[in-house]
């Protein structure tokens, strides 16, 4: 495995889009007929979310980060709705999965890559590398039980579903001494979307991917990909590259933030 592609997205309803299914006869607000929505999808579900099928969710913010096969990091940064159109958006990160060899993720398969096949789909987007169209090989949408393509963090650890619950990563990042969730959790970002504060969801975006990479680094050494010395090494490598951002001109303050958390929580858990 040559290189590693790191990805989390940030999404909105596409209250238009809602509006033309659900009210068709054009009775309604865009907000009037939101809020029909959701109420029908809350009922639908017995009064247990009032989550929007994949086709409905509008990417606003996608942040990577590609590490190579010595699990080094060699770029990352966010694309957000404050700089980029929808379908730039969508363009841009596949044109970045172009250059990389094995996807990680956290339910990426359940969400993420879903919502990016759908808008593609909507912006008429070719994806034969992905779909492995004409190659005669696996492809990215093969078997979720293999890693050769795509590693998604919460497939495996939980067991490929067969766990009675899957955990959120929220809790894998604090059990082994990661921030996780702090400020922001994912059911803020449309309030944030609608108050104008694109930055700070393109930071929690961020955050995310960061705790991806460093729990993916935790599994490697699980699973024997790499042994005690060297994920020492990788994770050493992944706070003095950080440190370095952060202290650049022109940094956003939040990388401090996030490595200060990061001392401060590694401490409380007693990992390493």
């Amino acid at each position: 495995m040559g290189n590693y592609l790191v990805f989390d997205i940030e999404t909105r309803v596409d209250k238009d889009l809602v509006k033309r299914v659900y009210d068709p006869e054009n009775c309604l607000t865009l907000e009037q007929a939101y809020d029909m929505a959701r109420d029908r999808i809350l009922e639908r579900s017995g009064q247990q979310s009032d989550f929007f099928p994949i086709p409905f969710h509008i990417p606003i913010a996608i942040s990577t980060l590609h590490a190579d096969d010595r699990y080094r990091i060699r770029s990352m940064g966010c694309f957000g709705a404050d700089r980029f159109s929808e379908p730039e958006l969508v363009a841009k990160f596949w044109q970045a999965f172009e250059h990389a060899e094995t996807l990680v993720t956290f339910n990426g398969r359940g969400f993420d890559l879903p919502v990016l096949e759908t808008r593609a789909l909507k912006f008429g987007i070719p994806l034969p590398r992905y779909f492995g169209t004409g190659t005669g090989r696996a492809t990215y949408r093969g078997s979720r039980f293999s890693d050769a393509y795509h590693i998604d963090l919460c497939d495996f650890l939980s067991n490929f579903g067969a766990a009675y619950r899957r955990s959120s990563l929220d809790l894998l990042a604090k059990l082994i001494g990661l921030p996780g969730k702090y400020t922001i959790a994912g059911e803020d970002v449309e309030y944030l979307y609608r108050q104008g504060r694109q930055k700070e969801i393109n930071q929690y975006c961020m955050t995310d991917v960061l705790q991806t990479y460093l729990l993916f680094l935790r599994v490697e050494l699980l699973r024997g990909k790499l042994d005690k010395t060297s994920y020492e090494a990788a994770v050493a490598a992944t706070r003095e590259d950080l440190t370095q951002r952060a202290g650049s001109a022109g940094a956003d303050n939040f990388l401090l933030d996030f490595l200060g958390r990061w001392e401060a929580s590694s401490a409380v858990a007693g990992t390493t």
